[in-house]
């Protein structure tokens, strides 16, 4: 009697099994069997494109079908952002013939528009004049600027690291001194130089813009205003407030009347300050070894490291 149940059950299932497959029902096993062929169909099509398109994204593999990949409208090419010439980028949206092959465009071409060859113009109209000029009484300002700059870079590095400055001087041999107690010596001695030349170059960056060159300017005046509190000579004196003063106007007449004015200005100091501070050190540590400079003072407190090495 159970074997004739369970025969009954087998054969009742049979018939099931035939009448689903009759009616289109699709087992689950089929189901999984074509995924797993359609998944591998997919993966073959997006290797084809890959192998067509070897500059082509992965990020931007869309056809995802032999109809896609055959149709030019929706074959996925080369991405714009190889390309750094706005013309081909559009050339190559629109369908034309862009001058490029594809790839990273290596070329300058624009690389200059007009305010980049107004400064680089200035930049070398003002190496020219400095030069022509520079031992002339026209110069003779600016290289005690220079000169102050200098000095206050040494009055910097030694509030940095906690000495205290009694005075700052400038003189009209160009030379000058700063007196302070305190700080640390190794970093106090080497930052005349060095702030020369960092100044010069905060100077020509920030007169590429007409806030910043502002910026610096105020700054400018401030550094030259505080530093008359702190035992300046004669020299000193006149010097830092005429410069106070031709600097205001300046910021003056750039803020009320035309503009750009200022960054002329300032573009000239980085100019004329970054010039004096790399001839400082080839006239004061390489050519020679000036008794007192930075550099022999330097040789004192290390004295393995020679005046020349120290340049």
């Amino acid at each position: 009697m159970k074997v004739l149940s369970l025969s009954t059950a087998i054969f009742s299932a049979f018939l099931a099994s035939r009448a689903r497959v009759a009616a289109g029902v699709v087992p689950a096993t089929a189901t999984i069997i074509e995924h797993e062929e359609d998944k591998q169909i997919n993966t073959q099509e997006k290797l084809y494109l890959r192998q067509k398109s070897p500059l082509v994204h992965p990020n931007d593999l869309i056809a995802t079908s032999d109809s896609d990949a055959a149709d030019p409208s929706t074959t996925a090419t080369t991405p714009q952002w190889l390309f750094t010439d706005e013309q081909e980028a559009i050339e190559l949206e629109l369908g034309q013939n862009a001058t490029t092959s594809g790839g990273i465009n290596w070329k300058v071409d624009g690389c200059c528009g007009y305010y980049e060859t107004v400064f680089l113009s200035c930049f070398a109209v003002y190496l020219v004049v400095i030069k022509l000029l520079w031992n002339t009484i026209v110069m003779k300002p600016m290289k005690l600027v220079a000169v102050f700059v200098h000095e206050f870079g040494h009055a910097t590095a030694c509030w940095l690291t906690g000495g205290k400055v009694h005075g700052i001087e400038v003189y009209k041999n160009e030379g000058g001194v700063s007196k302070y107690t305190g700080g640390w010596r190794w970093f106090v001695i080497p930052a005349g130089y060095l702030g020369g030349a960092f100044w010069g170059a905060v100077f020509v960056t920030f007169s590429g813009d007409r806030w910043a060159s502002l910026a610096i300017a105020i700054l400018f005046c401030v550094g030259m205003l505080a530093s008359l509190f702190f035992a300046p000579n004669a020299t000193m004196i006149g010097l830092n407030i005429g410069f106070i003063v031709i600097t205001v106007a300046f910021i003056l007449v750039d803020q009320l009347v035309l503009s750009p004015f200022l960054q002329f200005l300032t573009l000239f100091y980085g100019v004329f300050i970054g010039i004096f501070s790399v001839y400082d050190i080839w006239d004061d540590l390489i050519t020679r070894t000036v008794e007192g400079s930075d550099a022999h003072a330097c040789h004192k407190l290390i004295p393995c490291c020679l005046p020349r090495c120290v340049g």
